[in-house]
């Protein structure tokens, strides 16, 4: 019965979803023909491995007693283009066992290669454009089979907020002193009009879902501004942040900011679309009942959504933590480098949700009842 459903769920009933299909079908042979796209690099060599021969195994003991392998291998590749292409090297990769810094290789793999002073050859890195085309090929598919035309609104809200990102990096590279928080959350800002416009419409649930989604970001950082202020940021390693070449207080507020944005638009569009729903069905339900059941929804989320952050944060940290504690080093003092700038960002986070659920409530019982349902 399952498998029937399934199938007739899947069937084209129409022009649209068999050129859907074909689409689909196009995109996963244009996966398939990354493992032969050598020929369009220009910039680098590209290679693959024929053989693999361990040369040397070395142990090695740090005084912490922690073991690992230094391993020599030598690759036999063939060059897949350039004024090379088809030649065939040798070369060496050495490589630890436990893979921290660097990794072994298997035949059949794809290299980057670099030529070096003479005619030397020395390994850049793996080439994984075609796991990477898998990986969106497979998430674009299920998006378009199971969500349909909600799906490629995902798709198209995700591919404009790429890009509106990508914009505000390139102005922040090119612009001298720029203010960061304003210009990011004015970015965070054009991404939730985008997502909610595609995802919801343009009606009074949208606006509705914008506004309470902007007012408890907005309040959050506040108060994280007010609390860092007070403490004078004592604890806030900033200077700890990777790859920091501009001041590091404001990158991290506008961090803090787009990632709190994502999880309290989720808490308030549902929130919200619940009060919708409400009055759709019972048209005569008080302002105080649809409130309500707004914050019954949002308790019984906020939970889940500031676990979900923090369990990302989690698992941003959890090698390296995992790296400081085995070299010897403290929990207080891996804490410290590793996680508090995290922890401080999904504890904001936590205050938007929670800070979402009178908000979305209130806003929505106060603008939906005894009105037509947008």
């Amino acid at each position: 019965m399952i498998k029937q459903n399934v199938i007739n769920y899947l069937r084209p009933n129409s022009i649209r979803q068999l050129l859907m299909y074909i689409i689909i079908i196009l995109m996963g042979v244009g996966v398939f023909l990354t493992r032969y796209d050598a020929p369009l690099y220009q910039n680098h060599i590209v290679g693959v491995v024929e053989t693999a021969t361990q040369q040397s195994k070395q142990k090695t003991t740090d005084q912490f007693n922690n073991v690992d392998y230094s391993i020599t291998q030598v690759l036999r590749i063939k060059i897949l283009n350039g004024d090379r292409h088809g030649q065939k090297v040798k070369v060496k990769n050495n490589y630890f066992k436990s893979g921290g810094l660097n990794q072994a290789y298997r035949p059949g793999q794809q290299l980057f290669l670099n030529h070096e002073a003479g005619n030397d050859i020395s390994i850049i890195g793996q080439k994984r454009d075609t796991l990477v085309a898998l990986m969106a090929w497979i998430t674009v598919s299920l998006l378009l089979m199971l969500m349909r035309l909600p799906g490629l609104m995902t798709l198209i809200s995700v591919i404009i907020n790429v890009t509106l990102l990508y914009l505000a990096i390139k102005l922040d590279l090119n612009v001298t002193n720029i203010n960061v928080v304003f210009l990011f959350s004015s970015v965070g800002i054009l991404m939730a009009f985008v997502t909610l416009s595609l995802a919801l419409g343009w009606n009074k649930k949208m606006a509705i879902t914008l506004t309470a989604t902007l007012l408890s970001s907005v309040v959050a950082l506040i108060i994280a501004n007010i609390v860092m202020s007070l403490t004078h940021q004592r604890g806030l390693e900033f200077e700890l942040m990777d790859y920091i070449t501009q001041l590091p207080q404001p990158i991290f507020l506008a961090e803090a900011f787009l990632a709190a944005l994502g999880a309290i638009m989720d808490a308030s569009t549902d929130i919200i679309a619940t009060q919708f729903e409400i009055q759709e069905a019972h048209p005569e339900v008080s302002r105080r009942n649809l409130f309500n059941a707004g914050l019954g929804v949002g308790r019984s989320i906020m939970g889940a959504l500031t676990s979900v952050l923090f369990l990302i944060f989690i698992s941003e940290t959890f090698a390296m933590s995992l790296l400081y504690l085995r070299n010897g080093n403290t929990w207080g003092y891996t804490i410290e480098i590793n996680m508090v700038l995290g922890m401080v960002q999904t504890t904001i986070a936590g205050i938007g949700i929670v800070l979402a659920v009178p908000i979305a409530s209130g806003l929505a019982a106060f603008f939906i009842r005894n009105k037509e349902v947008a």
